[in-house]
């Protein structure tokens, strides 16, 4: 999930790449959260991958987001993310009044949120969000970072309305219209989506996450040649970043070209060591090239990564 970027006039280019590896979102109380790698759910609208061989017995794991998203998305997570605005700066959106005497500033709200997602205690850090919101309605990234959360817990409509009642406090956050249109996109409603993505491109060509979630849409459109293109530009710019590989290399594969398909995903299991999607996919692409004990590996691999994924913590 990446940085808060609050308007483009004087403020500072985002710095820094993100790293492949997928991470929990967290708050940072001096800048606006983006997806979890921007990258959305898998949708009903997906095209469905190949079947598997019968033979094996391999978890339903398709491309998906995170974010997305991160993401993100996946875009980046707010931990990882560096900040657009100074430290000083005010932690109120525009039109927003000062706070009154005697109320805590909005800033230790916003990192007590913060701490209790890195935590893990999602729910009370909703808890503290929509407190923080019930004081002031439009604190941008209360209602981003709430969004995130959401996006997080596959509650993607509750994501898009707080995305959208953000963006209409700042209309032009990139940030946010990142967000927005990588939950579109996991709802299948792609249209809206291109939408957004594309403002977010016009206003900053050069921005990965939004770059990221525009491959994803395509992908998730069928345009895999387009899809591919607009991903290897992420790669070049982001050799770390995992979704972005593993992307391109879903991609390649249903554009049939399967021996780059191959080198692509390697590196996103590389990168991506917890995700079983990547390691499921090199299983199929082993299977079509009858590498019959690689693609056993790697779909054992995905099946007990899948398996602890929904293994509850304790």
């Amino acid at each position: 999930m990446s940085e808060e970027r609050p308007s483009k006039k004087g403020k500072k280019k985002r710095r820094g790449g993100r790293r492949g590896k997928k991470a929990r979102a967290v708050v940072d109380e001096t800048q606006v959260e983006m997806l979890s790698e921007a990258v959305p759910a898998p949708s009903e609208s997906e095209p469905d991958p190949e079947s598997e061989p019968d033979r094996e017995s391999v978890p339903e794991v398709e491309p998906d987001t995170e974010p997305d998203m991160e993401p993100g998305a996946e875009s980046v997570s707010a931990d990882e993310a560096e900040a657009d605005t100074p430290p000083d700066a005010a932690e109120t959106s525009p039109g927003t009044q000062a706070e009154p005497p005697g109320r805590r500033p909005t800033s230790v709200e916003l990192g007590e949120a913060k701490r209790l997602v890195e935590k893990g205690q999602v729910t009370e850090a909703i808890a503290a969000y929509r407190a923080l919101l019930a004081d002031d309605p439009r604190n941008l990234k209360a209602l981003n970072n709430l969004g995130v959360l959401f996006d997080e817990l596959g509650q993607k409509e509750l994501a898009v309305e707080h995305f959208e009642r953000a963006l209409e406090i700042e209309p032009d956050n990139v940030s946010v219209l990142t967000n927005h249109g990588a939950a579109l996109t996991a709802l299948a409603r792609l249209d809206l989506a291109t939408e957004s993505l594309g403002k977010a491109l016009q206003l900053s060509p050069s921005d990965s996450a939004a770059r990221l979630a525009a491959g994803v849409l395509s992908f998730r459109k069928g345009l895999y040649p387009q899809a591919e293109i607009e991903l290897q530009a992420v790669c070049e710019r982001e050799p770390s970043n995992g979704q972005a590989f593993y992307y391109r290399g879903e991609a390649l594969n249903r554009a049939g070209r399967y021996d780059e398909a191959i080198e692509v995903m390697l590196h996103a299991a590389t990168l991506l060591p917890d995700d079983p999607r990547p390691h499921y996919t090199l299983g199929h692409l082993y299977d079509r090239e009858s590498r019959r004990e690689d693609a056993s590996e790697m779909y054992r691999k995905a099946r007990d990564l899948q398996a602890r994924a929904e293994t509850p913590h304790r």
